[in-house]
């Protein structure tokens, strides 16, 4: 199979297949541009594919064991990928990110607690703490006079004078699209050192990185001393989200122990046996799908820069390092998301509205450019009409 732009720009009709994204009527009225759900408009690879259907042959679904290449696949993708040297004893597997967040929180707080976040950010962040009856400390980013949004130290450092033991960071961001950079972590490091605070770090998008940008685990940065653990998965790299698998990983054991004892303790285990055979597969042999994708997603990014620069002259668009999410804020031409997402499904287009990643984000939307470039451009048209009258 040649991973090449016809390949992407072909995408996939992925209508009446239980789609969140297309069949949601709610969000998606019929005949609107989705540009919302943070998965991406492309078939898979076919090397998952072919994994997944040699699997479903076999007539028998019974229960099914995790084995040593499970984790050998993932350390041997990281490795490649980023050059990043992780053990198997490292590792431990889990449905997706969000437990992962979830049980970081209910294994090192207590109810009642601070946890701090840099805010907007996922909204799974934020409910992860309040659903678990904790308190979401927001320290919000602060945009600079490029539209890029950068740490508060002063105030991440007055959240853990203040009691937060535990700091939930999104890296590479979502929906600011931040890449954080090596001396940007370290300084975040130190200062949970000094206060003896948590760090979990959702990378799920670490793949998603544009040049020059390069993107820096917090595994690169911390040893089996530090109270550290990071949260990977294959779902959005590889576009399999719904087959439901992720990764927790730690230097410290300690820490991987405790955190393997909340998950056994609310029956948390590995996704099913199509999600180990996809995944696998996927980190075994999706390179050169990953690679076409990366190339034609930067391709996007060019089209979206020169679209809301012609279509949309009034929108402040985030500069995008990382992920294939973008970060507009379109208050000047409306001031609240409400009125925005209204005026956006009048014309047929839909965003993730900004206040999904908390209140900072009141006037902004979050655009999915994961799409074919006929669509994008189609949203971008839609988003022109209904935002220029």
């Amino acid at each position: 199979m040649k991973y090449d732009r016809a390949f992407f720009d072909r995408g996939i009709d992925r209508n009446g297949t239980d789609c969140l994204k297309w069949d949601l009527r709610e969000a998606r009225p019929e005949g609107a541009v989705p540009l919302w759900v943070a998965d991406m408009d492309f078939a898979c690879a076919e090397e998952i594919g072919e994994a997944l259907r040699r699997r479903a042959d076999h007539p028998c679904y019974g229960y099914t064991v995790t084995t040593e290449e499970d984790a050998s696949a993932f350390c041997d993708f990281v490795a490649r990928r980023h050059g990043l040297q992780v053990t198997p004893a490292e590792t431990a597997l889990l449905p997706c990110v969000v437990t992962g967040l979830k049980a970081v929180v209910n294994t090192y707080t207590h109810p009642g607690d601070p946890v701090a976040i840099l805010t907007p950010v996922y909204g799974p962040f934020t409910a992860s703490i309040e659903l678990n009856g904790r308190k979401a400390v927001r320290v919000p980013l602060v945009r600079d006079q490029e539209d890029r949004f950068q740490i508060d130290l002063e105030r991440l450092e007055q959240a853990f004078r203040d009691g937060a033991r535990l700091f939930l960071l999104c890296s590479p961001h979502n929906p600011l699209s931040r890449v954080w950079r090596r001396e940007e972590l370290e300084q975040l490091l130190s200062l949970c050192r000094r206060y003896h605070v948590v760090v979990a770090s959702d990378e799920i998008h670490a793949e998603f990185v544009f040049k020059p940008n390069s993107f820096v685990s917090v595994l690169s940065l911390t040893g089996p001393e530090d109270m550290a653990v990071s949260l990977m998965s294959a779902s959005k790299t590889f576009n399999i989200a719904g087959l439901q698998q992720a990764v927790m990983i730690s230097r410290n054991p300690d820490v991987l122990r405790a955190l393997k004892r909340y998950l056994e303790a609310v029956g948390a285990m590995s996704g099913n046996l199509f999600a180990l055979k996809g995944t696998r597969a996927a980190y075994r042999y999706g390179d050169a799908w990953l690679d076409g994708l990366m190339d034609y997603l930067a391709g996007n990014l060019r089209l979206l820069q020169e679209g809301v620069r012609e279509l949309l002259p009034r929108a402040r668009l985030t500069p995008v390092e990382g992920t294939y999410l973008a970060w507009l804020d379109l208050s000047a031409y409306a001031g609240d998301c409400s009125t925005l997402a209204s005026l956006l499904r009048e014309q047929g287009v839909v965003l993730t509205g900004g206040t999904f990643f908390g209140p900072e984000g009141e006037g902004c939307m979050r655009l999915n450019f994961g799409c074919p470039a006929a669509q994008l451009q189609e949203g971008l048209r839609r988003m022109a009409a209904a935002l220029s009258r």
